[in-house]
C-alpha cells in the first residue's frame, strides 16, 4: 500500500512540475514576441527624408533606324513570293550601293498569307497570297537618310516603319544626367533639413530611373518618296532624363 502512495505521489509530482513549466513558457513567448531581451525584433523604423532628383541632357541623334519592308501580291504563293524576291533584292543592292554594312541590316519579318474574298453567296474563296519581307537598316550617316528611302521606294519597297534616332552610346549623356540629378536630390534635402530645423544623417536608401529614350518619326508613306525627291527627315535631339529617389536619416 506504501508503495502504490509512492508511486501516486511521483507521477503528481511530475504533473505539477510540468504545469509550470508550461506556464513559464507561456509567459517568456509573449516577451519575446514583444520585443523582449532576446532581439527578435527589428528595430523601429528610422526617421528619414525622402526626395527625389531628376537630371536632362540634350544629345544629337548619331544613328537612326528604320524598318524596310516589301510587300508583294500576286494569284499564287510562288509568283508572290518570287516577285518579293526580286524587288527586295532590289532595296538590298540599294542599300549595298549606299554604303549600308551588311551586319547593320537584319531581317525582321517573312511571311506568306492568304487573301479572302468573303463576298459573294458561295461563302469565302482565295483570291491571291501576300507576301512579305522587311528589314531593319541601321543609318550612321544622317544625311543619307532622305536619299536611301527617296531609293528604297524606287526599287520596289513599299513599306517604310517609323523611324527611330537615337545615340549609339547613350552612357556618357546618363552619367551627365545621373549627377545632375543627385545634385538636385541632395539640394532638396538640404533644404527640407534646414526648414525642419534638423541635420541629415547617413544616406539610407537610392534608386535610379531612366527615363529618356529613342525619338520616333511615324511611319511614313513610301509613296513620299517617289518622283518627288527626297522626303525632308529631320532627327532633332534626343533628350536623355535621370530620375533618383534618395532617402536620409535625420539626425536631432
Amino acid at each position: 500500500m506504501t508503495r502504490v502512495i509512492s508511486i501516486i505521489l511521483g507521477a503528481a509530482t511530475v504533473l505539477l512540475v510540468a504545469a509550470v513549466l508550461t506556464v513559464e513558457l507561456a509567459m517568456v513567448v509573449p516577451a519575446v514576441q514583444a520585443g523582449g531581451p532576446s532581439g527578435a525584433v527589428a528595430p523601429e523604423a528610422q526617421n528619414a527624408i525622402s526626395v527625389s532628383g531628376e537630371g536632362k541632357v540634350s544629345a544629337e541623334p548619331d544613328m537612326a533606324e528604320i524598318i524596310i519592308g516589301v510587300e508583294s501580291r500576286a494569284p499564287t504563293a510562288k509568283e508572290a513570293a518570287s516577285q518579293n524576291s526580286e524587288d527586295m533584292n532590289e532595296v538590298m543592292a540599294v542599300l549595298e550601293g549606299m554604303g549600308i554594312a551588311e551586319e547593320d541590316i537584319q531581317t525582321v519579318d517573312y511571311s506568306i498569307r492568304v487573301e479572302m474574298d468573303y463576298r459573294g453567296d458561295e461563302g469565302p474563296k482565295v483570291v491571291g497570297y501576300v507576301v512579305d519581307n522587311a528589314v531593319r537598316v541601321k543609318v550612321r550617316d544622317l544625311d543619307l537618310v532622305g536619299d536611301l528611302l527617296d531609293q528604297a521606294t524606287e526599287a520596289g519597297a513599299n513599306n517604310i516603319y517609323g523611324i527611330t534616332f537615337t545615340v549609339e552610346d547613350p552612357r556618357p549623356f546618363q552619367e551627365q544626367a545621373r549627377e545632375m540629378a543627385v545634385a538636385e536630390a541632395r539640394s532638396k534635402a538640404g533644404q527640407l533639413a534646414e526648414a525642419a530645423d534638423v541635420r541629415l544623417g547617413d544616406l539610407l536608401s537610392l534608386s535610379e530611373y531612366l527615363v529618356g529614350g529613342p525619338v520616333y518619326v511615324e511611319r511614313a508613306a513610301a509613296a513620299e518618296g517617289m518622283g518627288g525627291g527626297a522626303p525632308p527627315i529631320s532627327p532633332g535631339q534626343l533628350e536623355i532624363t535621370v530620375q533618383v529617389q534618395m532617402s536620409y536619416e535625420i539626425v536631432q
